[in-house]
């Protein structure tokens, strides 16, 4: 299938333009509703997520021949179905041999579970969040760099806000999260989150996009600008991110992205060879703007929090029910997806509290509730961004993005929060992309007497 060429946005075809307006537009709106996780706003958020997705995916359908997507791509797609189409299916020998369920669950007739995963329901709706992130990764592969930088616009600006509305939120003590919801913690910065960890991950993940998006060749609104103008918005912008996720007190949070924005220095330097002109300089000053904010908005505080962090932290506890009492062989063919919080009421002991629907490890939890398949998905996912490997200023941004997100996973929930799915579907799906065929533009040559 050939490739679109480049062309202008005003004439990419009206069904892209559309489905790249309303991946914008989810990009903003997603971290509105992510004020407080209660059933009735997950759900909401994941109506807005799988709806408007899809209605972008239908819009760039019906454009036409573009990029094929891949076969494996497909495979991809069709092992999770069948997956969490055989852990919802009412067959009692998959739940003899797979259903998470202790022996005295088995022993009550009047209770023998109907399927291999505990909570059908959550299962069928991580599946629906599974369609919706496979269709925006599948834009983030096939939009014309064009459109996807207008994404990208968008997702430093919701990143921008967040930042500017987290500080304005403590400076001024508003008690509230856009007039709607409590906020839970009154002392820091977590944006329109509903704690700080999540609003941290946020920024650990759109914070190197905000350095580079300046610096892309051909970004829509700033590519015109004077080097000068883009060094300063360059560095405003890291400042005020970098900034508020510092002062977000978030002890995973802030490593994570200062760990990405790490990474991005090294990958940027090795992209541009050398140090020169506004090269690398900038990243270097938007470090330094940053830590000289955040010392005025919560440094100090962050490292106490660190200092004192210790073995006795409940997340860890948490972690040593599930590594110690868990059967081991939940681990190699997974307990359901979604199925975790179910799976962990019959260990959860009276000294864990509170209620555990993540098991704050996204990493471990996936190995919980996919086993040995969901193991070798990830691999395949991570051999492919290594085959598709290279690096320019968009793909350095992302990157680095996406390894501080990886950080986070270790001990945070983050990849379960709408609002960052759909930014890291989107990275995904673009740096999954082949390396596009420039096309070749030919010009009329003028005769010597219309010269």
């Amino acid at each position: 299938m050939t490739e679109r060429p480049a062309l202008p946005d005003e004439r990419q075809p009206p069904g892209l333009r559309l489905a790249a307006a309303l991946a914008a537009l989810l990009v903003l709106t997603l971290p509105l509703m992510m004020g407080n996780r209660t059933p009735e706003t997950l759900t909401a958020s994941l109506l807005a997520l799988t709806t408007v997705s899809l209605l972008a995916v239908l819009a760039a359908s019906v454009s036409g021949p573009g990029r094929a997507l891949p076969l494996g791509w497909l495979l991809f797609a069709g092992v999770m179905t069948v997956t969490v189409i055989a852990q919802v299916l009412p067959w009692p020998l998959l739940v003899a041999l797979f259903g998470p369920y202790p022996d005295p669950i088995r022993a009550v007739a009047e209770v023998q579970p109907l399927s291999w995963s505990p909570d059908p329901g959550a299962t069928l709706r991580g599946w629906a969040a599974f369609v919706a992130l496979f269709g925006l990764a599948w834009l983030g592969y096939v939009l014309p760099r064009r459109l996807r930088y207008w994404i990208w616009l968008a997702v430093v600006a919701s990143a921008l806000f967040q930042a500017v509305y987290g500080v304005l939120a403590l400076a001024l003590g508003w008690e509230s999260i856009l007039g709607i919801w409590q906020r839970h913690n009154t002392t820091t910065i977590h944006g329109s989150f509903s704690n700080r960890n999540l609003f941290a991950a946020y920024m650990a993940l759109t914070w190197p996009l905000a350095v580079a998006v300046w610096h892309v060749r051909g970004m829509p609104l700033l590519a015109r600008l004077p080097a000068e103008l883009k060094i300063a918005g360059s560095l405003v912008s890291a400042s005020l991110i970098g900034a508020a996720m510092l002062a977000s007190t978030s002890r995973l949070g802030a490593g994570a992205g200062l760990f990405g924005m790490l990474l991005m220095l090294i990958l940027w330097s090795r992209h541009r060879q050398w140090v020169q002109g506004v090269s690398l300089w900038p990243a270097y000053l938007a470090a330094v703007a940053t830590f000289v904010l955040a010392l005025w908005y919560g440094v100090v505080p962050l490292a106490e929090r660190a200092l004192d962090t210790g073995v006795d932290d409940l997340r860890f506890e948490v972690f040593r029910v599930v590594l110690q009492d868990f059967p081991r062989a939940w681990f190699w063919h997974g307990v359901g997806l979604g199925g975790f919080e179910a799976a962990f009421k019959p260990y959860q002991p009276a000294r864990v509290s509170d209620w555990w629907d993540y098991l704050h490890s996204d990493a471990l939890q996936w190995l919980v509730e996919m086993g040995l398949v969901g193991v070798a998905l990830l691999v395949s996912v991570l051999i492919a961004v290594w085959k598709n490997f290279r690096l320019n200023t968009e793909r350095v941004a992302l990157y680095a993005g996406l390894a501080a997100l990886c950080l986070v996973s270790l001990a945070d929930f983050s990849w379960h929060i709408p609002a960052t799915q759909a930014v890291l579907a989107l990275y995904l799906g673009t740096v999954l992309a082949p390396r596009q065929r420039k096309t070749a533009r030919y010009r009329r040559k003028r005769r010597p007497e219309q010269r």
